[in-house]
């Protein structure tokens, strides 16, 4: 989560996955002021969730880490 996925190693993340999103990005955008409003925030958030369920199964760590935070 803290970093992009590593599309050298996972070489097919980016034809499941088509709107990346991590927690170094999120964290650049805070520098950079580019979030406006708190929602823009939980947007990225929820779609950093989605995306690590919507590539890991349900049985992965991954899966059940993004499933907690998204609570």
């Amino acid at each position: 989560f803290l970093q992009p996925v590593d599309i050298t190693v996972v070489d097919d993340y980016l034809t499941v996955i088509k709107q990346p999103m991590d927690l170094s990005t999120m964290r650049k955008k805070i520098d950079n002021r580019e979030y406006t409003h708190i929602d823009q925030f939980k947007e990225d958030l929820i779609l950093l969730c989605n995306n690590a369920m919507t590539y890991n199964g349900p049985d992965t760590l991954y899966y059940k880490e993004a499933s907690k935070l998204k609570e």
